[in-house]
């Protein structure tokens, strides 16, 4: 197995430098902040949005796609939050503003970046479909928890000081990326997720979810999400010809058995095949 890199950051190291630059954009804070309270109108989501013209723009393009289903097209802020609700809104801006981090400086960044952030949306695809399915998570938080999901490799990409290809020539050696990663820069892509959104004060459940490398506690109040997130990533990726072996603490937290997880495999491969078709 390879050695640790040289000198790369530690843990806290590399989340002061997540805190210190500007890694998501400053309106999708104010929308995760404004849709929390339950309180604020569509003019006020609105107002926060359309401020910056870019990204509102982005939202719209993404609000009228049909992955979301609105009965027509919209052509303001103020409408798509009618129709969607804050919450689905709140996704829509953290997919807008999350697909930025997925972007790389090389072509070779950029192809494995862009797989990561194809994984990430068939992820929340699927999570948010299980979670429907289940009833054991709300939809919603589900989605947001599959999107979010990879950006821990992305940032360990970006800022950890060494090239996250060792990583990749590892995995294709049938080891685990977490696994990769640890033994490389002694932490892995989800303990980096979950402390970064700590940073950016996203709620708890969030946080805790973020860690599906690991299998949830008993007493852990956001098990349900983190098996959630974990059993649609491996579904995911085995939608994908990736036939690991399923994270069975998941499966069990959330309802299935081994025999169950051969018609959850098929179904969940058609949802997010379709979904790949209108995304």
């Amino acid at each position: 197995m390879e050695t640790k890199v040289a000198n790369p950051l530690s843990l806290k190291e590399l989340t002061v430098k997540i805190q210190d630059l500007s890694v998501l954009p400053h309106v999708v804070f104010k929308v995760l902040e404004l849709t929390a309270s339950g309180e604020a109108s569509a003019a006020e989501i609105e107002k926060t949005i359309v401020v910056d013209p870019g990204f509102s723009g982005k939202v719209l393009v993404l609000a009228n796609s049909a992955s979301f289903g609105l009965p027509r097209k919209v052509s303001s802020i103020r409408e798509a939050a009618g129709f969607l609700g804050f919450r689905n809104l709140r996704n829509v801006a953290l997919t807008v503003g999350a697909y930025d981090l997925f972007v790389g400086k090389t072509d070779k960044e950029s192809l494995r970046r862009r797989e990561w952030w194809r994984h990430s949306i068939d992820t929340a695809v699927g999570a948010r479909w299980l979670a429907a399915k289940t009833l054991r998570v709300p939809a919603d938080e589900a989605y947001t928890c599959g999107l979010l999901h990879q950006i821990g490799k992305t940032l360990i990409d970006r800022y950890a000081g060494a090239d996250y290809e060792r990583v990749m020539e590892m995995t294709r050696m049938g080891i685990p990326d977490y696994v990769a990663e640890r033994d490389l820069y002694g932490y892995d892509h989800s303990e980096v997720a979950a402390a970064a959104c700590e940073k950016w004060g996203l709620p708890e459940v969030l946080q805790s979810a973020l860690r599906y490398t690991q299998p949830a506690h008993p007493a852990d109040t956001a098990g349900n999400h983190r098996a959630c997130l974990a059993l649609a990533s491996w579904l995911s990726h085995h939608a994908k010809g990736d036939f690991g072996a399923p994270p069975m603490w998941a499966a069990e937290i959330m309802g299935f058995d081994i025999e169950a997880l051969t018609g959850l495999t098929q179904t969940c491969a058609e949802v997010l095949s379709d979904n790949e078709q209108r995304f």
